[in-house]
């Protein structure tokens, strides 16, 4: 399993989309750009502003799981934590 922590503390952290394509190529051991468009399996831009901070900055608690490229992808955030994304081969 390969888990991704999105940190705030970075000026511009990477979106929960590419912290997944770049997951999911080092799980493959391939280039980002070979991967099939994550689009075929979620909306990209709403899986970003599910996770994006509150208008007040607080962050958004959630946990959403699908499945790309034969990984189970789970992205999970609580109030205590960053956005931290995992990626199991599925079985």
């Amino acid at each position: 399993m390969i888990v991704h922590t999105l940190s705030e503390d970075r000026p511009a952290p990477p979106s929960v989309t590419e912290t997944i394509v770049d997951a999911v190529s080092e799980a493959e051991d391939c280039d980002p750009l070979t991967l099939p468009p994550l689009w075929n399996v979620i909306d990209p831009e709403a899986l970003d502003a599910l996770f994006e901070p509150t208008r007040g900055g607080e962050p958004r608690t959630g946990r959403v799981s699908f499945v790309y490229v034969g990984y189970e992808i789970t992205v999970d955030s609580t109030a205590e934590a960053a956005v931290a994304v995992s990626v199991e081969p599925v079985a």
